[in-house]
């Protein structure tokens, strides 16, 4: 339930070409250390390149957090892509309004997170295809620190499993 469909350092070293050739249309992206530190509040210039790129690829894109509306706009000032605030993943309730906003189905969808008990249990709540990706930083909320211990020890045995040399 927990194991991520694919596993990349980084949102740069997702092969995006491939998600397109395999007829991913809906990208989903979480904010707090998948696209920035939780701590800034303006996302990085190669970010936003990197989202403009998406857009021309023709990929939809959305973010969705469990922060609040307030971090989610200041962090999405300049791109103002759709958003999803208070998402309170796992629940799929953010997603599946992203999957409305974006007009994908679950199938054509995939949600990119760096937290398996959050990101990737709701993506695979929502029955759509899961990216975990390395947090940008160990600077973290106090309450998803403690969530880090559980989630280490779960993805030991996935890269055990997978053979990734972590």
């Amino acid at each position: 339930m927990l194991t991520p469909d694919y596993y990349y350092d980084s949102v740069f070293q997702i092969p995006y070409e491939e998600l397109w050739n395999r007829k991913i249309r809906g990208l989903i992206f979480d904010i707090d250390n998948t696209l920035t530190a939780f701590d800034e509040s303006l996302p990085p210039a190669k970010i936003v390149a990197l989202m403009k790129r998406l857009e021309r690829m023709g990929f939809k894109l959305c973010l969705v957090t469990n922060n609040t509306g307030r971090r989610l706009r200041s962090f999405n000032e300049f791109m103002k892509l759709p958003g999803i605030a208070n998402a309170i993943k796992p629940l799929t309730r953010g997603i599946r309004q992203a999957m409305q906003i974006m007009r994908t189905r679950p199938e054509s969808t995939v949600i990119i997170g760096d937290q398996l008990l959050s990101d990737i249990w709701a993506g695979k709540n929502a029955r759509i295809a899961t990216i975990l990706v390395k947090p940008i930083t160990e600077r973290d909320f106090w309450f998803v620190r403690i969530k880090r211990i559980i989630e280490r020890i779960m993805l030991r045995k996935f890269f055990q499993e997978h053979g990734i040399k972590k």
